[in-house]
């Protein structure tokens, strides 16, 4: 794991040490690459740990195997019965959405700016590639690009049917983004000010649809109203069909 580590520290041009140190870090463990971040001021004790495991826990293949394409994400990508679009994922994240699309039959490109969420992106992909029951998944319909989503869309040979966005947005106390895992991937990415640009970029560049993920109430991301909207108890899916663009 030391090894692992030390390719990891090169790459990100970080630090590499062999024993505890102080949060924030990246931290190889028997499960995986971890990363541990105090959030709270400077009394909180302990640091909160991030960790992306796709075979379990929330967003783990036993929900996402539960999916079908009546949900609504399923719809505003554009899932039917026998048609399943090729989905560029432009704010990866945890990877949940893309996962949830994998299962269901969609060949995803994740793409996460952050170099930290990548690094935890990748080593969760290459441990998923080992586990039995989704290999299959990742080695036939996930790719990991880590780089700024706008630059990867204006060289991309081959333009993704479906152009999915779900950028940073200050949510209320209540809302999903709260949970700790969010909180730390803020920490680490902030929020995504380039929202609109990024939207107009995919704009520009899906073949069919580009669907953007916003908090009810939220304002839209671009000026031009969607063409629809599948709306959720606490947000909603703004879908752009290019034929009304």
């Amino acid at each position: 794991m030391h090894q692992k580590a030390e390719i990891l520290a090169k790459k990100l041009g970080l630090p590499c040490t062999p024993g505890p140190a102080a949060a924030p870090q990246l931290v190889y463990t028997e499960r995986g690459l971890e990363l541990r971040l105090r959030l709270g001021g400077p009394d909180t004790v302990g640091a909160s740990v991030l960790h992306i495991d796709f075979s379990g826990g929330r967003s783990g293949y036993r929900h996402a195997r539960n999916c079908t394409i009546k949900q609504p994400l399923a719809r505003a990508i554009g899932i039917r019965p026998g048609v399943r679009p090729t989905v560029f994922d432009a704010t990866a994240g945890m990877g949940a959405d893309a996962f949830v699309l994998a299962c269901l039959g969609c060949r995803v490109t994740m793409n996460e700016r952050s170099p930290v969420v990548g690094a935890l992106l990748a080593d969760a992909i290459e441990r998923a590639m080992q586990a039995p029951e989704i290999a299959a998944i990742f080695c036939d319909r996930i790719d990991l690009i880590v780089g700024d989503a706008r630059s990867t869309l204006q060289t991309l040979s081959d333009p993704p049917e479906t152009i999915y966005l779900d950028p940073m947005y200050p949510h209320g106390p209540n809302s999903a983004l709260n949970s700790k895992e969010m909180r730390m991937i803020r920490a680490i990415v902030g929020d995504d000010v380039d929202g609109p640009e990024l939207l107009a970029q995919a704009l520009l560049t899906a073949a069919q649809r580009v669907v953007v993920k916003r908090p009810k109430g939220a304002p839209l991301l671009h000026q031009r109203p969607p063409s629809h909207q599948v709306l959720m108890k606490n947000s909603r899916f703004d879908v752009y069909l290019r034929r009304h663009l």
